[in-house]
Parts: structure tokens; sequence; C-alpha cells
């Protein structure tokens, strides 16, 4: 990764990297660096679900040198069954670096760019970027490619970062800020939600490493078992004592992991219903359902795959998506396009064809009808009022 180095400083601290081709003119120095990077992932590839390139993205990226919207890198993450690819575009994926008041923003495409300080390279100040990528799909990642299309704007990676799902451990354990088996069953006496929530999400890591089905449904009954005890000290009825035995039948009839999971944290809310009220649980779903629809506007979205990943039913989700927002999700999904794409169109200066494939839209006639019907204007009228 060194043998064409960039030595800058973060404060008193000396970092080295790789930069890449580019520069302001062809004689320019930097026009002989190299035009690409390969990085093998480190530790258990398949568990790795984020990878962060710290390093400045980009120098020479001004309007100057380079215009916005310009096609200016590619980063791919390749993996033993497949590759994923980002394009990285001016503008959005990364800007010129003496552009200190940029801030962090999630692309749509599961990419995002988040200045996070500066870094001296040559005598001159530059903002040190992390570009980040999630990877969602099973594709067994075991490297990173840099590639630099050989525009003005030239790139340095001072380190790759990878980030992983946790291995597992008992997913009681009471370390740091974790809930215990007593803390769970003190809270529901106490009428603590957070803190039984918590423990719920606690169950759900638990169980999604759990080595086998059988260790996944003796983590569910332990759960249950400390559920129903703290629900009893608090004057749980008499019905209540059949429940675990109810519980144990059908969790050994159930062949899924997620379902499981999905049946105890309905059990969890039906045995200490006075703290869990459904509200509490609706509002954590939406929550995590938009910052899903933040993070990934741009890639094929549906209700569906949402719901999935939330562990409900589409149906359930349908109704308390359109409650929480008041839309349903496919127009929340185009309305956010739509903001997104003039964004593109006014601040960044893309065409109207390119605005429309970066949000997701995939088809022009379609995006341009929606597009004057939520601004009464056409996009091509809005991205000339503002050159």
């Amino acid at each position: 990764m060194l043998d064409r180095p960039v030595t800058g400083a973060v404060g008193d601290e000396e970092v080295q990297g790789w930069r890449s081709n580019g520069g302001p003119g062809r004689a320019h120095p930097w026009r002989s660096m190299p035009f690409s990077l390969e990085v093998p992932l480190a530790g258990h590839s398949s568990d790795i679900r984020r990878v962060d390139l710290i390093g400045v993205f980009g120098l020479w990226a001004g309007r100057e040198y380079e215009a916005p919207a310009t096609l200016g890198a590619s980063l791919e993450v390749v993996g033993s069954h497949g590759t994923r690819r980002w394009d990285l575009v001016n503008g959005r994926h990364y800007a010129d670096s003496q552009e200190f008041d940029r801030t962090s923003k999630s692309l749509g495409d599961g990419c995002v760019h988040e200045p996070i300080g500066r870094v001296t390279i040559e005598g001159t100040e530059h903002r040190l970027d992390r570009l980040s990528v999630e990877i969602d799909d099973p594709i067994g990642p075991a490297a990173i490619r840099f590639r630099d299309l050989g525009s003005p704007a030239s790139f340095c990676v001072f380190r790759v970062v990878t980030h992983a799902v946790q291995a597992a451990v008992c997913p009681f354990r009471g370390l740091g800020d974790r809930v215990s088996l007593a803390d769970l069953a003190a809270a529901i006496r106490v009428g603590d939600r957070s803190r039984v929530l918590a423990a719920v999400q606690q169950l759900e890591a638990g169980v999604s490493h759990a080595e086998d089905l059988d260790e996944a449904r003796g983590q569910c009954l332990t759960f249950l078992a400390m559920a129903l005890a703290g629900t009893l000290e608090a004057g749980g009825g008499r019905a209540q004592h059949r429940f675990l035995l109810d519980a144990a039948r059908t969790l050994d009839e159930t062949s899924d992991a997620r379902e499981m999971v999905a049946r105890v944290r309905g059990w969890v809310e039906e045995v200490a219903s006075l703290i869990l009220e459904v509200d509490t649980r609706a509002d954590r779903l939406i929550e995590r359902a938009l910052a899903i629809v933040e993070r990934n506007y741009a890639k094929p979205l549906s209700d569906e795959s949402v719901a999935e990943q939330l562990g409900i039913s589409t149906s359930h989700f349908r109704y308390l998506f359109k409650k929480a927002t008041g839309k349903p999700f496919h127009k929340y999904l185009v309305g956010l396009r739509l903001e997104r794409a003039r964004e593109l169109l006014v601040d960044h200066g893309l065409s109207v064809s390119d605005a429309a494939s970066t949000v997701g839209f995939a088809g022009l006639a379609h995006f341009s009808r929606a597009f004057s019907q939520r601004f009464n204007v056409n996009p091509s009228a809005v991205r000339e009022s503002a050159r």
C-alpha cells in the first residue's frame, strides 16, 4: 500500500498513506502516481458489514479543476461470491479538500461521506474524510479496491477500517451498559421500558449468533423465564404460570431463529403489557425503518424488504408506516428521492438524467413527470435557473 506514499500530519501525529494519480495539469508530479489500490480485508470476511476509508477525497476537485458531477473514482468491495461497486461522483461522494464546511451526508446508495478533521499535506491543510460503505449482501468480502478514473482529482487513503458483526457472547451477561437477567426482572417490576427494550435487543443479537436452533431456543426460554418472574413479582395473574410451558412447545415447533425472536418479543409485550406499550414498539420500528430508507433510498427498495429487515409482516409494516408518516411507503420513498434529486440539480449541477438515475429512478419520463407534479416545475427548468 505504501510503495508510493504520501505523508501528512494530523495534529502532532504523522501519518502515511497511498495517493492516486491527479493534479491540475499533465506536468504535475502527482500525475505519475498509481491509479488503483487494493487492500485485503483482514479477519473473518464473511462477518464484515462496513468498510471505512480514512483519507482525503479529494485534492484538486474544485470547479477550477474539475466539473461537478464528474465521475472521478470507483470503489469496489470484492468478495468470493460477487462484487459491490460504487461510482464516486464529484460533489456527492467527494469534494475539493479545501472546502472545510462540508457536513456528513448519507448518499442513498449505501455510501456515506463524512468530514472528520484536518490533515496537513506538503505544507497545506486539507479536509480529512471518512468514506464508508455498507455491505448488506452475502458476498464474503475479501478485499477493497479503489480506482482513480483519471480526472484531475486526486485521492489519499491513510487507513482502511473494517466493522464486523460482534462475536457471539452470552446475551444476558451484564457487562458495561448491558442488561443482565437480574436487571431484566427488576426493570419489569419497576416499569423501566428502555431497559426491557434494550434486553430484547441483546436477545436478538445473541440468537443471531447462536450455533444452532437448540441454543437459540434455550436463550429465548431463559429470557422468557426471567421476564415472567419479574411480571409475577409485579402482580401478574395465575394464568401466567402456564405461559412458559406453552411458549416452550411453540418454540420447539419453530424452525427459524428470526421467527423465534419475533415470537419472544410478542410474548414479552404480552406478559409485560403494563410497561411495553404497543406505541413504544411501533415508534422504534418506524425509527429503524426511516433509517434504512435514508441510507438506501437510491437502491431498489420495497416495503416488503424493509418489513423483512424489521422482522414483521408487510401488512403490519404498511399500517404502522402510514400511521406514523401519513403516507404509504412507496409515496414516501418517491418523495425522498425527488427531494434529493432537486438538491443534485440545484447544488451540484447534475444533468436531469444523471440526477434521476443517481437517486434511484429507472426511467427519465417517470422521473420528469413525478418531479413536475411535486414541485410544479419541470426538472430542466430547475437546473437552468440554478446556473
